[in-house]
């Protein structure tokens, strides 16, 4: 059974009798992030694709209200009519997934998904002003408003970014939006392996030059294998014409110590980042993609370890805070983990894997005691029935 309501009052009413039974619930979009978290069983479906549209866009006031089953491409299009964006670069990721489109907005929040600009702008949930959601407990309730400097009560847009749908449904939520730049280039340093690619980007965010973008690739475009052949960091700089131009002729002083330095001009530029930000730089065909966040000092030493005991393919975004790599094999979430844990800790999820494999891998990084026990007793608190996206992030104590 699958309920698609199309009005707040009509979840409501709907949530609240699935509470009264005690009926669990599979809380979806439009389905196309269907396999990124653990598996969810569940008695019935709820899905918000019919919950769209965009209610209120005030392109002065840098805020736009829309109903979470909006796809996202329709909102890329509104803003991109007034020269405005998703300043934290939310990805497409149906090509990681096979999906039609890039999905809706409420999808992107509920998972927090921030793309390269994410090191320099913030993440998604920096960008949630306020919202409507039901709870697990069958109540309607509202948080934040349409203004950044509102401090009255709970800031629950944080925690909801990222829940991914296990502590409440979302019917409505604001966003506050930014000007898109004038212009973008990328600057792209051939480096002899990862670990001076690494310097290279170092080098470059401590500079004056504000990049808003940092990643590594192979040299010769694509992925990587290993942590010792020629790789390419790429540094984004945007903004006013002008000053994206005295930038980078400042950062290619700064960049030149490391290897040769090319320019990408805009259109290469934002291509370039399309395919940074929507994955598209691994093999389509991967068995497992996985996404670390490390501490970047640490990135070449977590690949050195990792290509020691399997084969890989990979890239790194936020300045090498962030790898994203494929590879395949039952043993390798294990390699994968231990990996990060012995070089500066960090997290490791599984983005994509057969659904075999996803029943016996937890997708999210193993959390200690203490925060485990945090995130058991802030579901407690909204949905102490446990009836919300069962398993999607993990198992959660019933006596929490």
């Amino acid at each position: 059974m699958t309920f698609l309501p199309e009005a707040h009052e009509a979840l409501e009413e709907f949530m609240r009798q699935a509470v009264a039974d005690k009926t669990s619930l599979h809380i979806v979009g439009t389905g196309t992030k269907e396999k990124l978290g653990d598996m969810v069983t569940a008695d019935a479906s709820l899905s918000l694709a019919h919950l769209s549209g965009i209610v209120d866009y005030q392109p002065e006031e840098l805020i736009m209200v829309a109903k979470p089953g909006t796809r996202l491409d329709e909102i890329t299009v509104a803003l991109a009519e007034k020269k405005q964006m998703l300043a934290f670069e939310p990805a497409n990721l149906s090509f990681l997934y096979g999906a039609e489109h890039a999905g809706s907005v409420g999808g992107i929040i509920a998972a927090n998904l921030s793309g390269p600009r994410r090191i320099s702008a913030g993440a998604a949930r920096d960008y949630l002003l306020g919202f409507t959601a039901v709870s697990g407990r069958g109540t309607s309730f509202t948080s934040g408003s349409r203004v950044m400097k509102n401090v009255t009560g709970y800031d629950l847009s944080k925690l909801i970014c990222g829940s991914m749908g296990t502590l409440a449904v979302m019917s409505e939520l604001t966003l506050k939006v930014l000007p898109r730049p004038e212009t973008s280039t990328t600057l792209s340093v051939k480096c002899a392996a990862l670990a001076p690619a690494q310097k290279a980007l170092s080098a470059a965010f401590k500079s004056a030059t504000e990049p808003s973008g940092g990643a590594i690739t192979r040299a010769s475009s694509g992925a990587l294998s290993l942590g010792d052949e020629p790789a390419a960091a790429h540094v984004r700089l945007e903004g006013v014409a002008q000053s994206v131009a005295d930038r980078t002729s400042t950062l290619c002083d700064v960049l030149a110590e490391f290897g040769r330095v090319s320019v990408l001009e805009q259109d290469a530029s934002e291509a370039l980042w399309q395919d940074i930000r929507d994955i598209r730089i691994l093999d389509e065909a991967a068995e497992q993609v996985w996404k670390l966040s490390v501490t970047p000092s640490h990135v070449s030493e977590v690949i050195t370890a990792i290509t020691a005991q399997t084969v890989i393919r990979f890239f790194c975004d936020w300045a090498g805070g962030l790898i994203i790599l494929s590879g395949a094999g039952e043993g390798l979430h294990q390699i994968v983990r231990s990996a990060v844990e012995a070089h500066g800790g960090g997290h490791a999820s599984l983005l994509r894997a057969p659904d075999t494999m996803r029943g016996a891998i937890a997708s999210f990084h193993p959390q200690p005691t203490a925060l485990a026990g945090l995130h058991d007793r802030i579901r407690q608190s909204f949905d102490p029935l446990h009836l919300l996206n069962p398993g999607k992030m993990g198992s959660v104590s019933r006596d929490a």
